[in-house]
Order: structure tokens, then C-alpha cells, then sequence
């Protein structure tokens, strides 16, 4: 900054909060250095860089279940003009659709990032990281519901190819996730007993390298599984353990949304079942 590099001064922080993000940190800590990153991009007039960060700030505060108002001016006019600002909002919308299980958002808004995702600048590998995983998640989810389903597959398994290549360089960060593709690409084949299989590999790598919103997801996604396959106990018990993680991770907004889910899909349950969830 003090040399004038404006742009370079703000990318290494703005890549320190991304890789932070991934990395599972609490989300009050990811709130607070969001903030901070604002009023530098502020300060310093760097729209591109406010707009951005301001996408991932509202997601941060849907999570945590803040009523919060974030406001952007800047982006309706850099959405329409430019191109790597656009496939960024279309991300941020999908995969806080598919977060909080909306899938008719998350399918319209996967479908858009697609489309202006080959015009788009290249970004840097950490910022791939999690449109390679969600827009593949959300493809098998599709594929699972969709007419059009070869499509999605075919976009499910470039994701799944894409992890396990990266797998292969660093399994602390990416082993987990490629399992969890597996999972999801099994689960929409109905090959159930293999994707049981890549369900636990998915939670237990997750564990192990301390991905905890990733352990959630895990979690989440089996639970959903096991309730599709009727095996209502099993379902219950991953529903319980995501939430825990969830909250763990500090995601209250989602924890609330998870109970909800879970008490109106298991109304015949016992209500010990529910109280279990902490309903903040």
C-alpha cells in the first residue's frame, strides 16, 4: 500500500480471507475480517474488489442468521459490464440456494455461472475451489431430478475429476471433497452401496483434516440420502450430527433451517428427537 500498489496491497488479503473461508474458520471471525476488508476496498475506490467481497459478506450473514441488510450499489452496473463480477454473483446465488436446499434457485443460478463461466478472467486456484465442488454438488442434485440429466452428470464429473486430480497434490485439502462428489455421483447412479461407503470416507476425511463446515455438509448430504433410502434412524443421527457441526462452525442461520426441515420431515418421530436440535 504504502508504495502504491493498491491492487496487490488488497488481492493478498482478499486471497488470506478466501483461503480462511475454505478452511472452515468460524464464521464471526470471517465476519469481522470481511468488514475490515470493506473499508479498505472503500478507501482505496476498488469497486470490482468491494463488490466481491460484499457477495460473500451477505452469504456470511444468511449463515449466521444475522437480519443484517447488505447493500450493494456497485453491482448492478458491474454484473452488466463485467463478466468475472457476474459469474461471481451467480456463484455466491447457487451455492447459497443449495446451502439452504433451494433447488430451484440453485439449479437457475448453476445454469447461469455455466453459461459465463469459459468467458470469464482466470481466477486463482484457491478461488476455484468451491465453484469446482458446489456447481458439481448442485449438478448431481439436478441429475437426480432433472429430464436433462446427462447433461448434469457430464457436469458433476468434471467437478469429481477436478478434485480428485487436486487430491492428489495435497489430500489434507482436497481428498474429502472429491469423496464427497463420489458420494453424490453414486447416490444419482442408485448405486447405494458405494456411495454409503463414499458418504463415510467423505465425513471421516473431513474430520480428520478439520474441515468442520465440510464435516457438516458431509453429514447433511448423507442424512438426505439415508432418508431417501428410508432408513429413517440413520438419517436422523447424520441430521443431528450436521447440526451440531453446523453450529459449531457458528452457521446459526442454518442450524434454524436444518431444524425446521427435520422436524417437519420426521413429525412422526419422537420428540426427543428434536429437541436434540438446538433451535437458535
Amino acid at each position: 500500500m504504502v508504495a502504491g500498489d493498491v491492487f496487490n496491497a488488497l488481492l493478498n488479503p482478499l486471497l488470506k480471507n478466501s483461503c480462511m473461508y475454505v478452511a472452515g474458520v468460524k464464521l464471526q471471525t470471517m465476519r469481522e475480517e470481511y468488514d475490515t476488508f470493506e473499508r479498505l476496498a472503500k478507501e482505496n475506490n476498488q469497486s470490482i474488489f468491494l463488490v466481491q467481497v460484499k457477495q460473500v459478506q451477505r452469504d456470511v450473514l444468511r449463515l449466521i442468521g444475522s437480519d443484517e441488510e447488505v447493500t450493494i450499489p456497485e453491482e448492478e452496473t458491474l454484473v452488466a459490464s463485467n463478466n468475472s463480477v457476474l459469474k461471481t454473483f451467480h456463484f455466491r446465488k447457487a451455492y447459497i440456494s443449495f446451502i439452504f436446499r433451494s433447488y430451484d434457485d440453485a439449479k437457475e443460478y448453476v445454469s447461469k455461472f455455466y453459461d459465463c463461466r469459459e468467458n470469464a478472467w482466470a481466477n486463482l486456484m484457491v478461488t476455484h475451489i468451491y465453484p469446482a465442488l458446489y456447481t458439481g454438488l448442485i449438478s448431481f442434485w439436478v441429475a437426480r431430478k432433472s429430464r436433462d440429466a446427462q447433461c448434469w452428470f457430464a457436469r458433476g464429473n468434471e467437478s469429481k475429476l477436478t478434485f480428485k486430480r487436486w487430491a492428489e497434490s495435497s489430500r489434507w485439502t482436497f481428498e474429502n471433497k472429491w469423496y464427497l462428489l463420489e458420494a453424490e455421483e453414486s447416490f444419482s447412479h442408485n448405486d447405494y452401496e458405494v456411495a454409503k461407503l463414499f458418504y463415510k470416507q467423505a465425513i471421516s476425511s473431513a474430520k480428520l483434516h478439520k474441515f468442520v463446515h465440510e464435516e457438516a455438509l458431509a453429514y447433511e448430504l448423507a442424512a438426505y440420502f439415508y432418508l431417501e433410502l428410508g432408513e429413517t434412524e440413520q438419517s436422523i443421527e447424520y441430521f443431528l450430527l450436521a447440526h451440531e457441526r453446523y453450529h459449531e462452525w457458528g452457521a446459526f442461520g442454518k442450524c434454524n433451517s436444518l431444524f425446521e426441515f427435520v422436524k417437519r420431515s420426521f413429525s412422526q418421530a419422537s420428540s426427543t428427537m428434536t429437541t436434540s436440535l438446538r433451535h437458535v
